[in-house]
């Protein structure tokens, strides 16, 4: 049988998960870390030892049994050490190639060589994002219909595009690193970022005193010259100190044959309904997934922890202690 040919979209996408892994491993080596990929579970927001996925969506995931994140991901204990063991990980949004889109949360084909796909990702090379072309038009140009439709079309022709993440949503600026007061802050549920300058006041580093006092929802050591946030639009569950982790679907190998790009009602996030991504006198369906062949490693890159110490009797491996010490 004929191998497919692969489109331009998908050989850009192969390069830049190699040249992720590439560095990634290079500074790991060095063992100075790294700035790429996430230094953070996707599913709890939390640091630790981390595993990553070698496969495009650039995501860490906790695979300890110190973690309910095993159980979301869909595996056993024995399945997770033998994952980590073997430093051998691909996550089923990547395996199967069905990504989320960051703005609506629905699952859609990924699969740059099919027909018709159905979200695409931001050309950057440190962002791993995945967007429906409407949804992100209409995050970038708001005001305006018609550069929606001229935009949502570039980016379902497979066009490389910059995602909202870098830019912030007050001034408009782009990150400087140097300049702290320039460094972003992103948003771990949405594409809302903004510079440590313009920050609002009730996006809080500390709590408000009582039991009913504000929560916390900005941390500065969580990610590397970045500052971790949960802007206004997501409530802070007090149990977790984080939003409800309900964020995260993967798709499943049963049912992926009949997958249409919305999920399931039981599936669907609960802050919004998800909106129609037909484009402009065109109809999309979801192609048929195909499994992604990837190498996989295993790393840490905590800085930070989420968890109250009263949860465990030590800080797991890796982290720098806790937030309430």
């Amino acid at each position: 049988m004929a191998r497919k040919k692969a489109t331009v979209e998908e050989l850009r996408r192969l390069n830049k998960a190699r040249e992720f892994k590439r560095k990634r491993n290079m500074l790991k080596a060095a063992g100075l870390g790294t700035d790429k990929g996430e230094d953070v579970c996707a599913i709890c927001d939390d640091g630790g030892n981390l595993t990553c996925c070698e496969g495009c969506c650039q995501r860490s995931f906790h695979l300890d049994n110190k973690h309910n994140c095993i159980k979301t991901l869909g595996l056993t204990i024995e399945e997770a050490k033998n994952i980590i063991e073997k430093e051998d990980f691909i996550c089923k949004n990547c395996q199967y190639k069905q990504h989320q889109c960051f703005v609506c949360g629905s699952l859609g084909s990924s699969d740059a060589t099919s027909s018709q796909p159905e979200v695409f990702q931001c050309e950057h090379d440190d962002c791993a994002r995945f967007y429906h072309p409407k949804c992100v038009a209409q995050m970038l140009y708001p005001d305006s219909h018609h550069r929606q439709e001229l935009f949502e079309l570039h980016v379902a022709a497979g066009e490389g595009f910059s995602c909202p993440m870098h830019e912030c949503i007050v001034c408009k600026e782009v990150e400087n690193k140097t300049d702290k007061s320039m460094q972003f802050a992103v948003c771990r549920r949405c594409p809302t970022v903004y510079h440590r300058k313009c920050l609002p006041s009730d996006i809080l580093f500390k709590p408000k005193n009582g039991p009913k006092g504000a929560m916390r929802r900005a941390w500065k050591n969580m990610l590397p010259h970045r500052i971790l946030i949960f802007c206004m639009k997501h409530e802070i569950v007090r149990k977790l100190q984080t939003p409800a982790r309900n964020h995260i679907i993967f798709p499943e190998a049963n049912v992926l044959k009949t997958f249409q790009a919305a999920p399931m009602e039981q599936d669907m996030p609960d802050q919004k309904e998800a909106p129609d991504h037909s484009l402009p006198e065109q109809i999309h369906s979801s192609p048929p997934p195909a499994a992604s062949d990837q190498n996989q490693c295993c790393c840490s890159g905590p800085l930070d922890s989420f968890a109250p110490s009263s949860l465990f009797m030590h800080p797991h491996p890796g982290s720098c202690g806790w937030l309430d010490d």
